[in-house]
Formats: C-alpha cells, sequence, structure tokens
C-alpha cells in the first residue's frame, strides 16, 4: 500500500517514506529523512533531515524530531516530544551538528512535552514519563520521569511495572505480574 499524506504536509522530494505510512495534516518531512512502513505520524509534526524512524512507529502530533535521530521499530514518540539537537545553543552562531546523533531503540515509549536532549539513547522498551527532561542515556526497560529524569523502576516490554525477584550472582531478576515474563536487568543509575 502507498502512504497516505494529508495535502498540507511538506514531504522533501528527497524524504523516502515506507508503504502503508499515514502522514496527517501540516506536518513536515526534510530532506533525507527515512520513515518506515505502517509509521503513523500525527498533525504538526517535524521530522529533520536525516532523521530515520523505523517500522511501525506512531509519533503524536507536535512532536519535533531533529538531525541526528534514529527511531528503531515499535517505538511511541508522544504529543509535543521534543529532540533538541544543540548542546549549546546561541542566536548568532551556527554550529556544525554533523556529529550528534542519538537513538530510540525498539519499543520504548516517551510520554506527552518530554524534551530529550542531545547524543542521548534511550534504551529497548524503555519508558519515559510526561513532562521529563532527559539528560543521561537511558537503560534498557527502565522507567524514567522527572526533571532530570531518574529511574524509578522498569517496564515489561508489555508496558507493566516489572518486580525484583530475589537476587542470583550479580545480575538482577525482574518478573512481570501481568505477562510472567522474567528480564534480567543490568544495574545502571538511579
Amino acid at each position: 500500500m502507498k502512504p497516505k499524506i494529508h495535502p498540507s504536509a511538506e514531504i522533501s522530494e528527497s524524504a523516502k517514506i515506507g508503504s502503508n505510512t499515514k502522514i496527517w495534516n501540516f506536518s513536515r518531512v526534510m530532506e533525507n529523512a527515512k520513515i518506515g512502513k505502517n509509521c503513523v505520524i500525527g498533525s504538526w509534526v517535524y521530522i529533520d533531515r536525516n532523521v530515520k524512524v523505523g517500522n511501525n512507529v506512531k509519533i503524536h502530533n507536535r512532536a519535533l524530531l531533529y538531525n541526528g535521530l534514529i527511531v528503531e521499530d515499535n517505538v511511541f514518540i508522544g504529543p509535543a516530544v521534543c529532540f533538541t539537537n544543540d548542546k549549546n545553543p546561541r542566536q548568532n552562531l551556527t554550529r556544525d551538528l554533523t556529529k550528534i546523533n542519538f537513538r530510540v531503540k525498539k519499543g520504548a515509549s516517551i510520554g506527552a512535552s518530554s524534551v530529550i536532549l542531545p547524543d542521548i539513547n534511550i534504551g529497548e522498551y524503555a519508558m519515559i514519563g510526561a513532562g521529563s527532561v532527559v539528560t543521561k542515556d537511558v537503560p534498557d526497560y527502565a522507567l524514567v520521569y522527572g526533571n532530570p529524569a531518574r529511574i524509578n523502576g522498569y517496564v515489561c516490554k508489555c508496558g507493566s511495572k516489572l518486580n525484583e525477584v530475589p537476587k542470583n550472582d550479580k545480575k538482577i531478576l525482574m518478573k512481570c505480574g501481568n505477562c510472567k515474563r522474567v528480564i534480567t536487568i543490568k544495574p545502571q543509575y538511579k
């Protein structure tokens, strides 16, 4: 199936849009951006040049994805999420931002109005609470929220909070009360 693009959306000729992807009104997709299959891009979303978005990604209204960002498959990006790309912005300076890169790994969810600073990696199936300011890398399965965002537990692939099981060697085993999956967590910052 061809992508479905609202007539008011502005899509660069060099952008690549996967099949069955929907892009809603007033969104912009810039030069050399790549968006995978079966994605939903809400209204007023800005996808900067060279951004890569995987398959089955949902990006809600007014999200801003800037140059250097890679979004893997099955990611949820809530409304008004902003991925910043300049650590030291100044009005009168043009910086070389080509070395900035950040990644949202598969299955991660980012809550509404969160701000993600440059060069930050968000782990697989991690969950960022609404309104968070993410200032450092987020480990796989971590539940983070606040300003600055801090680990407040871990979540399962199904989205439920994980419960710690008695320690086995130096690993932390977590069990989901919902789907009963057991996940090994690498200890990280709090």
